[in-house]
């Protein structure tokens, strides 16, 4: 029987070499134990305790008493390291001489974590823990946050933060009615979601104004999304950046946001109004009273659909409420229930007007997206306190109003761009100090 006398090394997959490199030379628990406190630091995104590494290593022991060989003894352990409770939540724990209900500033690892899940949804990457080792994060905060903005996996924060302040998740459960809408389809639903993701994409790599969400007279669209538009000349599945017909402009227009806010067989002035309540000003209407009906949802009514809402108002119970939704909500009804461009509603035309309740008057989209720039206050502090939110992944309390007062301070002075506003963020206090609950380790 021939066979090879001098067989090729074994090669293992990249990973496989990161994990298990170690020092030629050392004895096999030895090797190990360099391999598992490596390991450990860079799953707890910190140092690792000896005392710690010797908790583990009992793993190791373990297996090896049970004849395991040297790798199934040193997966074992790493199996430990993976159900730890500081790789599963990202812990901050006080200094042992912190005294309960004082504020401290995090150290510079936990400082690390912060903005790399606030930017990444992720780990921090070697060079944030390097500069956590080196005592450096916090004077070169401002470099490390034009870095990680610029980073592919900055795609996160554009997804789960625009997701979650615009809503547009929610998208992937909204069904409008086949019949009234045969157009409509998972992948006209996936266009829809990818324009906003690249709007908002395109504000924060190119740092434009805020404001540029309320009103732009550009967007991204493919050949699909460009049809329901009523756009010509463009081609293809690929998104491209366009300039936008004047009906056009702003997250307010996007078919992604008229679409949620919509009924599945008609538009809701009632929803539309609520979000832009909700979402950009953050003056939310009050929930309705348990015992209002609910009005109703069906496409075909006795009128117009403003004509029924009038009626509703009517009602003292429904009035303060919805003299503050519907007359937003009207200044989009040229958008039907899925976000295209119309004239009429059945066989009514049309009236996009409306009054607001401090008395402003607008005609259609256009002059009520004039309007909401002029209320640049408060949409900036909404912006802010969504922002601040997101990124300390808590609700705001009221001891937290002075580091957004210090955010739209300096968005004003600075011409409102976007990187100012994430800037002020991850300097603010709130995310850069912790108050002492007594745990510690």
């Amino acid at each position: 029987m021939d066979g090879p006398y001098n067989p090729p090394p074994q090669v293992f997959p990249e990973n496989h070499r990161r994990i298990m490199n170690h020092q030629p030379g050392l004895a096999p628990r030895e090797a190990a134990r360099e391999v598992v406190s490596r390991f450990a630091a860079r799953a707890f995104r910190r140092p690792v305790q000896p005392d710690e590494v010797d908790r583990l290593m009992k793993l190791y022991d373990k297996a090896e008493s049970e004849g395991e060989r040297f790798e199934a003894c040193v997966r074992l352990v790493l199996e430990g390291v993976l159900v730890w409770p500081d790789f599963l939540f990202r812990v901050e724990l006080d200094p042992r001489d912190a005294q309960p209900g004082t504020s401290y500033p995090i150290n510079e690892y936990e400082l690390a974590s912060r903005l790399s899940y606030f930017l990444w949804s992720s780990m921090p990457d070697e060079t944030l823990l390097t500069l956590a080792a080196e005592g450096r994060l916090r004077g070169e905060l401002e470099s490390q946050l034009r870095r990680m903005l610029s980073d592919p996996k900055a795609a996160a924060f554009v997804e789960n933060f625009a997701g979650q302040w615009l809503t547009i998740r929610k998208l992937a459960f909204v069904a409008p009615d086949s019949k009234e809408f045969p157009g409509f389809d998972d992948e006209l639903r996936s266009s829809m979601i990818r324009e906003t993701e690249l709007f908002f994409e395109s504000i924060v790599r190119e740092d434009r104004s805020i404001l540029d969400f309320l009103d732009a007279d550009y967007s991204f669209v493919n050949e699909r999304l460009a049809k329901h538009y009523g756009m010509s000349g463009v081609e293809g599945k690929e998104f491209r950046r366009v300039k936008l017909p004047a009906n056009r402009g702003g997250i307010l227009t996007h078919a992604s946001i008229l679409t949620l806010t919509s009924n599945p067989t008609r538009t809701s002035p009632v929803k539309r109004g609520k979000w832009v309540l909700d979402q950009l000003l953050n003056t939310p209407p009050p929930p309705p009273p348990p015992d209002v009906p609910d009005f109703p949802e069906e496409k075909r009514l006795t009128g117009s659909l403003r004509k029924v809402m009038e009626m509703h108002r009517e009602k003292p119970i429904c009035a303060s409420c919805h003299q503050r939704m519907d007359p937003i909500g009207f200044a989009f009804e040229n958008y039907d229930a899925t976000g295209a461009w119309r004239d009429k509603d059945g066989t009514f035309l049309i009236d996009p007007s409306g009054v607001l309740p401090d008395g402003r008057s607008f005609q259609g989209p256009t002059e009520l997206k004039t309007i909401l720039r002029g209320k640049k206050e408060l949409f900036s502090r909404c912006l802010a306190e969504k922002m601040l939110t997101y990124a300390l992944g808590r609700g705001l309390e009221y001891y937290d109003k002075c580091a957004v007062d210090k955010i739209l301070e300096a968005l004003n002075q600075n011409g409102d761009r976007f990187s100012v506003l994430m800037t002020e963020v991850v300097k603010s206090e709130p995310f850069q100090m912790r108050t002492a609950t007594g745990e510690v380790r």
